[in-house]
């Protein structure tokens, strides 16, 4: 547990977190008692379809409020923007980008504009959507290496979707 509270502490660094306690007493469950806070949250499925993604998926479940998820690059880009008090510039639809080369080229507008930021794809949706974070760029190395540890998916922004 006290690695799924480090990740957990580096991915919302810049977050004010209400609800910290019940995020903690959720978690706990999850690793003490999978299948319940799997029926609890609607997700029975998943100890047959991947048992080894329960803490990832609770992972996400409970910060999910704080990720950025979408299924449309230009739906992806009002929320990073949103949550950078609109200081990146519009979607780029001239350039008719594919989520990578979007990715790439928001990547590059983030180090302009806030250099201590970056771009992680993290944990898995199940679904046809993409779950990014912003997180600060020094934080990077540990989160990845707590992410393997806890068997999540974690990828740096030149990471994801590349082949």
């Amino acid at each position: 547990m006290e690695k799924i509270k480090e990740l957990i502490n580096l991915l919302l660094a810049d977050f004010d977190i209400e609800n910290e306690n019940e995020i903690w007493e959720n978690l706990q469950l999850a690793v003490d008692n999978p299948e319940q806070y799997l029926t609890e949250n609607g997700a029975e499925w998943l100890l047959e379809g991947d048992p080894d993604g329960v803490i990832q998926f609770a992972v996400s479940n409970e910060i999910g409020e704080f990720m950025i998820v979408g299924d449309k690059i230009d739906e992806i880009h009002e929320l990073i923007v949103d949550e950078l008090d609109g200081a990146l510039p519009p979607y780029p639809y001239e350039k008719k980008l594919n989520t990578a080369d979007y990715i790439e080229w928001v990547s590059t507008e983030l180090q302009k504009e806030f250099p201590e930021l970056e771009l992680i794809e993290i944990g898995d949706s199940y679904a046809d959507t993409i779950q990014l974070m912003l997180v600060y760029g020094e934080d990077v190395p540990r989160i990845k290496e707590l992410c393997e540890e806890l068997n999540i998916r974690c990828k740096k922004a030149d990471e994801i979707l590349k082949l």
